[in-house]
């Protein structure tokens, strides 16, 4: 994740229809527009089938509660074994960020998850673990700002419990906002779900 986003207007992207496979806007030009060597040159699309794939948009039913909505207040009970995973699980999230290709993130997410298909979720073991993390994570990084170091903490920290809860990426055009979040069935993780109503997914781990 660079932090770089970039952004075209309305016109530009309704003339990609006919030239970028799923994308969801019809066009009815017959020519190439310039917008498109542009995307090419900067590597965002591909000629190549082999490396692409479809620009259909994701597709996720948003989350409408928030888990940790009916937990208990205060400090939960922290084992050793689980502030040990906490560590483990945020010195590979601030290592995997800053040195390691995005790509190869995504893989081991989906890698990990793809395995555990299947697999039930106790609902209270999980938000019990959201907390603990919850109430651990100062000890690791501040989450003003660090969706994507958060979810993946978080996500990492779950995978030591056969947990793998969906990780959204998301957009917001205006006024324009990235963002991410995880989440399980229709429960939010990471975030209320009032913050997230107006994001659409553009990627679905």
């Amino acid at each position: 994740m660079t932090g770089r986003y970039l952004s075209i207007d309305g016109e530009a992207a309704a003339s990609l229809g006919n030239f970028v496979s799923g994308w969801p806007i019809v066009s009815k030009n017959c020519s190439p527009p310039p917008v498109l060597q542009s995307l090419l040159d900067r590597r965002l699309i591909t000629q190549d089938p082999a490396l692409g794939k479809s620009a259909a948009p994701a597709t996720v039913q948003l989350p409408t509660s928030w888990l940790q909505d009916t937990q208990p207040r205060g400090c939960p009970e922290i084992g050793a074994s689980d502030f040990a995973r906490f560590s483990r699980a945020t010195a590979y999230a601030l290592y995997s960020k800053r040195f390691r290709p995005f790509r190869q993130t995504v893989l081991r997410v989906q890698k990990r998850k793809h395995a555990a298909q299947g697999r039930q979720v106790d609902i209270g073991q999980l938000a019990a673990l959201v907390r603990v993390f919850d109430w651990l994570r100062p000890l690791g990084f501040k989450k003003t700002n660090e969706c994507f170091l958060y979810c993946l903490a978080l996500n990492e920290f779950l995978s030591n419990y056969s947990i793998h809860p969906t990780w959204i990426f998301a957009v917001r055009a205006r006024p324009f906002a990235a963002h991410c979040w995880l989440q399980y069935g229709d429960q939010a993780l990471t975030d209320i779900p009032f913050n997230l109503r107006r994001m659409v997914p553009i990627l679905v781990l």
